[in-house]
């Protein structure tokens, strides 16, 4: 039995005609199939993407972010993704330039994160998609970063 979180777990082995695991929540009970159904049903299915790059040593400018970007949004539209993440990691300290771009980059469609390996310091994108990358891929403890180091 789930124990802890409401969340709905995908991706299971199919376990047999014989034993199917059980969720229980306010009475109701949830097989296996029961919630690969909703989530065929309800949940939506669109094409996301996350690109990484690793600029290693070498400068990140900013024409190397814009032409980084340029190229995911030409994939996003050429895939028709309906949204993006890009999270560049550099070994250098990130430019001041590259912080003001980041985070006032705003287009809905692709979230932005920029990461120096060796300070630990995250900078994401003011919009909605950028804003989930910490959320979601918890990049912070990715780093080996206790708290979250966003500017």
């Amino acid at each position: 039995m789930d124990r802890g979180s409401d969340r709905v777990l995908q991706g299971l082995p199919d376990w047999g005609h014989d034993f199917c695991p059980l969720r229980k929540r306010q009475n109701q009970k949830f097989g296996i199939l029961d919630i690969k159904i909703l989530s065929w049903t309800v949940l939506p299915n669109y094409a996301i993407a996350l690109f990484c790059v690793d600029e290693g040593e070498g400068s990140l400018g900013i024409e190397t972010l814009r032409n980084r970007v340029d190229v995911v949004t030409r994939i996003s539209k050429d895939e028709d993704l309906q949204w993006a993440w890009l999270i560049l990691f550099s070994m250098k300290n990130i430019q001041p330039s590259i912080v003001s771009f980041v985070s006032r980059y705003d287009k809905r469609e692709l979230g932005l994160a920029v990461a120096s390996t060796t300070v630990k310091q995250i900078v994401l994108s003011n919009n909605q998609i950028g804003k989930s990358i910490e959320k979601h891929l918890r990049l912070s403890r990715a780093l080996g970063e206790e708290k979250s180091g966003k500017n």
